[in-house]
């Protein structure tokens, strides 16, 4: 009785979600800048798969013996361009979490230093591909 209930549930199981694939919860994030507000946003593989040939966003950290610092860029599709530096340690260990799968959101101030740095490394961005 038990084994027949067994294959019982397995048939059941094989019918109720053999024939379904479940590919999961995409997000494209295109770089978006808003000069006003002082933030840019994107994802590092929405910027790569852009069709035009003008998005990206990323990070460029140092080590030198002064200590450490982070710049951080950013172009959308219309060509408006964002940038802020900070030698924060926090920030400069936030940005060495970037991967080919990250969203990244920054701010600066008028000086254009940066505010915030944010960095998400989910599985629904998009990677970076080719």
């Amino acid at each position: 009785m038990k084994k027949q209930t067994l294959i019982a549930g397995l048939a059941i199981a094989t019918l109720g979600f053999g024939g379904t694939a479940w590919a999961g919860l995409k997000l494209p994030v295109p770089v978006t800048i808003s000069v006003a507000a002082r933030t840019a946003f994107g994802s590092l593989g929405s910027a790569r798969a852009s069709a035009d040939n003008k998005q990206y966003i990323g990070v460029s950290t140092r080590i030198y013996v002064g200590g450490v610092d982070v710049y951080v860029y950013a172009e959308d599709a219309s060509g408006n361009f964002a940038t802020c530096y900070s030698s924060n340690p926090g920030f400069v260990a936030a940005a060495r979490a970037l991967a080919s799968d990250s969203y990244v959101l920054f701010a600066w101030n008028t000086a254009g230093e940066c505010t915030e740095l944010s960095v998400y490394t989910m599985s629904y961005y998009e990677p970076k591909t080719p």
